[in-house]
């Protein structure tokens, strides 16, 4: 019978969630994780199925025992540059986004014979040898990141395993289960981001063209996920006939969306401002009609717990064409902005009544 390696990498560490947001977040954000982990691979892996936070993968193409290590290497390193560049990018404060840099992988790794089951049209791996490789992702390893080798798995590849690798065994249904690791936790450290200037100096360093403040009778976090949340900008930009952005990923600095309007397009691009003690969203593009740039910054700072004071700044940097229509332009600008806040408010006050938008 053909024989089969059988890999599963598995993500633990998310904090449990306690409303819509952070689970949809969270989802989001595993999602992510999960097709990096897949495009990470440097074997010809097929993958099985997604089972919750964990890949399901085998090759009848066995690897050594180099490969092997690389492979999880790779995507161990991968995985931790993308949750620590996360941590700089974030500009939601949920505890899914906030615990992304808590996120830890380990890897199951199974050799066995290679039987199929189809139902219907769907075909995959079926046997004694799936089940052992999933009793095994509850186990009692010591450490958060590791890889894990079966006796068959082992056995494989003893010619080549050093030292670092530890025995051990735990009972399952009354029967002894015995396995190998290594632990891979070192790895984590020896991730470097690069050092990345996330802030838009142009705009942290100049005096807004135009400064428009209003006071919500609404809790600061509640405006901030209708900012932010580019789900909920077609209810209160009016400007715009749609939003088009990636449904699936998690809006944070570099994010980039599509506002369609009755003539033309503009694309944004989502920035932010480092402050302690304000909440703070703003996007920039270069496509606006007259202008070179235009970014804005929309400052939530705390009051009380349902009173909020709104500040958005603009940043307008005209071109040549538009100095000449300057006045009319600001004008256009403020009113526009104006309308969009009083729309804000009057979706926040009837935020109760509006469909459920989670995906």
């Amino acid at each position: 019978m053909q024989k089969a390696l059988y890999f599963m990498p598995d993500i633990s560490g998310f904090t449990k969630f306690v409303n819509n947001t952070e689970i949809e977040h969270g989802t989001h954000i595993i999602a992510e994780l999960l097709e990096l982990l897949i495009d990470s691979a440097t074997i010809d892996l097929e993958l099985v199925e997604i089972e919750g936070d964990a890949l399901f993968m085998f090759t009848s193409k066995i690897p050594n025992y180099k490969q092997l290590l690389e492979l999880t290497t790779t995507m161990l390193e991968n995985f931790h540059v993308h949750t620590k560049s996360y941590e700089s990018k974030r500009i939601c404060n949920c505890g899914s986004c906030r615990t992304t840099t808590n996120l830890e992988l380990k890897f199951l790794v199974h050799y066995g014979e290679l039987a199929f089951i189809k139902v219907k049209n769907f075909v995959k791996p079926y046997g004694k040898d799936v089940i052992k490789i999933h009793r095994l992702l509850k186990n009692q390893v010591p450490v958060n990141e590791y890889i894990l080798f079966t006796n068959n798995t082992y056995d494989l590849y003893k010619n080549e395993v050093d030292e670092t690798w530890v025995k051990t065994s735990e009972s399952y249904n009354s029967e002894p289960l015995e396995y190998f690791y290594k632990n891979l936790e070192s790895i984590q450290n020896t991730v470097q981001i690069a050092d990345e200037n996330v802030a838009d100096e142009t705009i942290e360093n100049s005096i807004p063209t135009i400064k428009i403040e209003k006071y919500f009778d609404e809790n600061v976090q509640n405006i901030f996920t209708y900012v932010s949340e580019l789900k909920y900008r077609h209810l209160w930009d009016k400007e715009v006939k749609r939003i088009e952005f990636d449904e699936n990923k998690v809006n944070r600095i570099g994010t980039q969306h599509n506002c369609v309007l009755n003539i033309g397009n503009l694309n944004f691009e989502t920035i932010a401002q480092e402050n302690s003690d304000e909440l703070i969203y703003g996007e920039s593009t270069k496509d606006m009609m007259f202008a070179k740039n235009f970014s804005y910054l929309i400052k939530l700072h705390k009051i009380a717990e349902n009173k909020t004071k709104v500040e958005v700044n603009l940043f307008l940097e005209l071109n040549t064409l538009g100095t000449f229509m300057k006045s009319n332009i600001f004008k256009m600008i403020k009113k526009m902005w104006n309308n969009k806040l009083d729309q804000l408010q009057l979706v926040l006050k009837n935020k109760n009544q509006l469909p459920n938008l989670n995906r």
